[in-house]
Formats: C-alpha cells, structure tokens, sequence
C-alpha cells in the first residue's frame, strides 16, 4: 500500500509542477519548487502520522518528480504523458535510490532519463497525427 502511494507522490509531482509551471505561468523554478516545499513541510508536519517508509522516501520523490514538471508545454503538452514521466521516475527511484547514495544530482538525472521516452512518444504521435 505504502509502495502504490509513493507512485501516487510520484505521479502528482510532475503534474502538479507542471501545472503551476505553464498553466499558472509560475515559471519553472517557482512551479517545480513551491509544491516540493509545501509538500515536504506537510510531511514535516504529520511525520508522527506516517508510515516511516513515507515520510523518508516521499519528499525526495515528489521534489524529483517535480524536475519533471520543468518542462514546456510547447515541448510536450500532455498531462497524461507528464503523469506517465512522474510514474517511470517513481519506480526508477524506488528501485535504484540506495545505489545513489552520495551522488549529486541524481534525481535531476533521473527525472531527465524518464522525460526523454515520453518527449519521443509525443513527438512519434504528434508527427503521426499530420
């Protein structure tokens, strides 16, 4: 149950983040950092609540999936696809979290690494659709 909700954080922090990014026109940083911030102090904050799994995990994986939310509609413009991305790096960070123990940059990379499938899918489907 612990795993299927960490997807959920996963999934909800690209969207989210893209939302704020290009809906709301916050700008990347402002999009991909205002929800990892209040998403880490509400953790924070009911940490006596949380399965301990959750509350070590979570943050780091919403804060990566928001790298995610980075992107420009004018590149990819699909929440389905963002989604998809924010699904792919929850389960590669679930699975290769403590072989990067120590190394900078990880979730940036990572979080690039599962944008690039989806950014060629929708260029596949968007040449396709003409």
């Amino acid at each position: 149950m612990i795993v299927l909700t960490l997807y959920i954080v996963g999934l909800l922090g690209a969207v989210i983040a893209f939302v704020l990014n290009n809906n709301l026109k916050l700008g990347i940083v402002v999009g991909s950092a205002l929800p990892s911030l209040v998403f880490a102090l509400l953790v924070f904050a009911l940490e006596s609540y949380l399965p301990m799994e959750f509350s070590t995990q979570a943050p780091a994986l919403f804060y990566g999936a928001a790298f995610i939310g980075m992107a420009s509609n004018k590149i990819v413009d699909s929440y389905f696809l963002i989604g998809i991305s924010g699904l792919l790096f929850s389960f590669i960070f679930l699975h290769t979290a403590p072989y990067f123990n120590g190394f900078g940059g990880a979730l940036g990379t990572t979080a690039a690494l599962c944008f690039i499938p989806i950014y060629w899918i929708s260029k596949v489907f968007k040449r396709n659709s003409k």
